[in-house]
């Protein structure tokens, strides 16, 4: 079981007004926001929580096996997470542990809703399954909802649950999980968010469509033809982020445009809405605040990472995609990932002062060269099952080779440097 630590400063640097935050040591996935709270989910395996008004993270969690893929405040001040293993974890007090879990699941959570009176939780998964849970009872029902990822789930006023999955389908259920509402949709919905008792879906073709609680269709509109990965909603608004890192405020009732603007280089993972401001987070760790009235930033820029090492080499380049859950410097942890220095000549999690997973442990690799271009060759899912590295590829030989000697080159130059 991981522990919860408490915090009562910013994690770099000192409580400002109107400050990002900064704390996480991978991409941020999942963002929720009630009063002055937010609470963030990462790659990092840890869900932070953070007072926006001192910019100062309060709690941190590190529980979950794995990405915390998405997270929802409760109504009584509590909040939720979920993982990448499939567990749903009640926070309702400060503890050393969640108040209540479920055990791992075979699959990934993809989304998640808190009902309005905080009754129950719905998860929708990867293999398309939708799990409620009743937090009083902590009974567990679940139902193949869906004959792919649920990437969407939301309670409607009525009390009835919607979700979208990656059948093309949207569908409202009461809860015995009868349908009550069904729709076929156009193409691959990537998110679901309920705005003024209408359903606001987004989609991979670059599109926002409304819908209404009976799954009719109402205003849509075509954004970008990027796919759209981010959505947050109030009654008067609907935010969507797309993966090129450009966001669109909409009016919830017209989805006439208010506003575009860019919030990053990358794509924008996960965005939440406050009386005045909206924040973004993505790839980098870091969450930003945008002005809702003219999309300006609130906050001066982060101070970026001290450089560790530069080259102008294919291999550096591509390096920049690893940067961002793994450090370069002797064991510096502080990412989502252990420090990659010297990798060559180490046996696979090994490293003193880095929390591995269970099923790395387990492993017999030593890595070299050859492991490590055969690791991008077949994928961390296959290469290393079990193990939390998000699932990536290097297509090209020649760029797996330009990978294993750049880390080469540099572990000898910061080794010349110490």
């Amino acid at each position: 079981m991981k522990q919860l630590t408490f915090v009562a400063c910013l994690v770099w640097g000192f409580p400002m007004l109107a400050q990002d935050l900064a704390g996480h040591g991978g991409p941020v996935g999942a963002l929720d926001l009630a009063g002055n709270k937010l609470i963030s989910g990462s790659f990092d395996t840890r869900a932070i929580l953070w007072d926006t008004g001192t910019s100062s993270a309060q709690t941190i969690t590190r529980f979950h096996d794995g990405n915390v893929t998405q997270v929802a405040f409760l109504p009584d001040e509590g909040f939720v997470t979920a993982g990448q293993d499939g567990r749903i974890a009640i926070w309702e007090s400060a503890g050393r542990a969640p108040d209540f879990a479920t055990p791992p699941g075979v699959a990934a959570i993809a989304a998640l809703a808190v009902s309005a009176d905080g009754r129950k939780v719905a998860a929708g998964f990867w293999d398309g399954q939708v799990v409620m849970l009743e937090r009083a009872s902590g009974q567990v029902r679940q139902h193949q909802a869906h004959r792919e990822r649920v990437s969407g789930v939301g309670f409607l006023p009525s009390g009835d649950l919607v979700s979208v999955g990656g059948d093309f389908r949207l569908v409202r259920w009461d809860m015995d999980f009868n349908p009550q509402a069904s729709a076929d949709l156009p193409d691959l919905p990537n998110g679901l968010q309920i705005s003024n008792n209408r359903i606001a879906v987004i989609f991979a073709e670059g599109a926002l469509r409304l819908f209404s609680e009976d799954t009719d269709l109402l205003p849509e509109r075509f954004l970008t033809d990027r796919p759209l990965i981010s959505l947050a909603a109030d009654d008067d608004e609907i935010v969507a982020g797309a993966i090129d890192g450009t966001v669109w405020a909409l009016a919830a009732d017209t989805l006439a445009q208010r506003l575009m603007f860019q919030t990053a280089n990358g794509p924008v993972w996960a965005l939440a809405l406050d009386t005045d401001a909206l924040f973004s987070a993505g790839v980098d760790g870091v969450i930003r605040r945008w002005s809702r009235a003219d999309g300006e930033a609130l906050a001066a820029p982060m101070t970026e990472r001290p450089v560790e090492y530069q080259e102008d080499s294919r291999g550096a380049e591509i390096w920049q995609a690893c940067a961002v859950c793994h450090s370069l410097i002797p064991d510096d942890h502080s990412r989502a990932g252990p420090s990659l220095h010297g990798i060559f000549g180490q046996r696979i999690a090994s490293q003193p002062g880095y929390d591995y997973s269970p099923a790395l442990e387990a492993l017999d690799i030593i890595w070299s060269p050859r492991t490590v271009a055969e690791l991008f060759e077949h994928g961390p899912e296959a290469y290393t099952p079990g193990s939390r590295m998000p699932e990536q590829r290097i297509a090209a030989a020649q760029d797996r080779t330009a990978l294993v000697e750049f880390l080469a080159r540099a572990s000898a130059v910061m080794d010349v440097a110490d």
